[in-house]
């Protein structure tokens, strides 16, 4: 059971648009299988989209499930899950340190680094997962202890500097 980045080659509609980026990351919904399996068993039905009481799944341009973290955190509520009868999500309910398999990290336009007072991050985070190291002239440095970070999101929507980004577990070990 894993949830992973997954990657697209750009497209005429993206060049079209001005979307000149060479791969599109999406974040599949919690408790996916390897992304290969996911897009051969999910049949876009968006049954966990709408079971999603955070609203946190939407459709992506491909028409399957995705997770979107600009509003909302993923809670665990594993509405999704009961609600997949197609085998794209797996795993159970009580299995939170499965459901996703990427971390967050803090990018440099973080208000903190920068010498504004902000632990919106810290402050949102039930995993305890994001500490403040405490440098000179007032700033405080964000760190994630990867090992700690379940993944849920619930730092981006909290983050005034949109400071914050997901990067799966891979790119971290």
């Amino acid at each position: 059971m894993k949830s992973e980045l997954s990657t697209q080659s750009s497209s005429r509609r993206n060049f079209l648009k001005g979307n000149f980026t060479k791969l599109v990351h999406r974040v599949r919904p919690p408790w996916s299988i390897t992304e290969q399996l996911f897009l051969e068993c999910c049949t876009r039905c968006n049954d966990c989209i709408n079971a999603c009481p955070e609203h946190l799944l939407k459709q992506a341009e491909d028409h399957y499930p995705q997770a979107s973290f600009v509003k909302a955190g993923c809670t665990y509520c594993a509405e999704c899950l009961e609600a997949c009868k197609t085998g794209a999500l797996q795993g159970l309910r009580t299995d939170i340190d499965q459901a996703w398999q990427h971390v967050m990290r803090v990018n440099d336009n973080c208000l903190s680094v920068k010498g504004v007072v902000c632990r919106a991050c810290g402050d949102h985070c039930d995993a305890r997962a994001i500490g403040f190291t405490l440098l000179t002239g007032g700033r405080s440095l964000p760190e994630i202890n990867p090992a700690a970070c379940n993944g849920c999101g619930q730092c981006i929507p909290s983050c005034p500097a949109d400071a914050i980004t997901i990067h799966d577990n891979l790119e971290v070990a």
